[in-house]
């Protein structure tokens, strides 16, 4: 994967299923999403995520509504609640997100992905790192105010993350962080990545690498799984006061993985 996304030299290799990992392009994000609440439903610990790809809605309202910001074509979902709280359909709060049952139909990014893993994940690519003859090309978005619902929309298919501003990171930094982001994506699974880039040809070249999915033994399905296979990964942010201590200590470490 490193040598994919070009964060290392090596050469590009084909993917080999190897009966431990299962990785698939998907076509649309409806059929990721399908793969992925499938295998939630069949017992499997499971989630979405994306680059960092399009704008970020607090919740709005009394209510606090999630905005579906996360929009491919007739798709739509929110990002994780921006959040300490539960927000409306009983969405969890950001720090419970990733292991809450109501936290599955919506999209995480690598800032609150990182760190976590899961038994499935299903990562979107956007238009901030798309294949163009034969190398990786990089781009930053633009907004725009949608004029019916005052939400932010894509102007510009690119980066949304402020983290990576013109302003604040040069071009080949911003190349770097976007690789690396996207690297911490696409480790977070232990049992099959599925992969779907918003862009044609990115999704082509994705394909190629991928090669056709295996119609035998298609999606290792948690329940087909051996016994001993199925190991929880996913254990519930401890709370009380030791958690808060063990929080407090890691915070003063720093964070476990720094990208930015």
């Amino acid at each position: 994967m490193r040598a994919v996304l070009g964060v290392t030299d090596e050469e590009t290799e084909c993917w080999r299923p190897d009966g431990l990992m299962h990785v698939e392009v998907a076509d649309t994000p409806e059929e990721l999403e399908r793969i992925i609440r499938a295998e939630a439903l069949a017992g499997a610990s499971a989630r979405m995520v994306a680059g960092y790809c399009w704008p970020w809605t607090k919740p709005l309202g009394k209510e606090r509504r999630l905005e579906a910001d996360v929009r491919i074509g007739d798709w739509h979902r929110p990002w994780n609640a921006d959040s300490d709280t539960f927000c409306a359909d009983d969405v969890p709060p950001s720090k419970i997100w990733s292991v809450h049952e109501n936290g599955l139909g919506q999209i995480g990014c690598v800032y609150t992905a990182q760190g976590l893993e899961w038994d499935w994940c299903g990562v979107i690519m956007g238009e901030d790192m798309v294949r163009r003859d034969g190398q990786w090309v990089f781009r930053r978005g633009k907004e725009r105010k949608d004029e019916e619902s005052d939400a932010k929309r894509v102007a510009r298919p690119g980066s949304f993350d402020p983290k990576v501003k013109a302003g604040s990171v040069d071009d080949e930094e911003f190349a770097r962080l976007v690789r690396h982001a996207y690297h911490v994506l696409m480790t977070r699974a232990s049992r099959a990545t599925v992969l779907y880039s918003t862009d044609e040809e990115t999704r082509t070249y994705l394909k190629e690498l991928v090669g056709p999915v295996e119609l035998h033994a298609l999606r290792p399905t948690w329940e087909n799984l051996p016994a001993e296979a199925r190991k929880p990964h996913l254990p519930r942010p401890s709370g009380g006061r030791r958690g808060k201590r063990n929080r407090k200590a890691r915070k003063s470490q720093g964070p476990d993985l720094t990208l930015f």
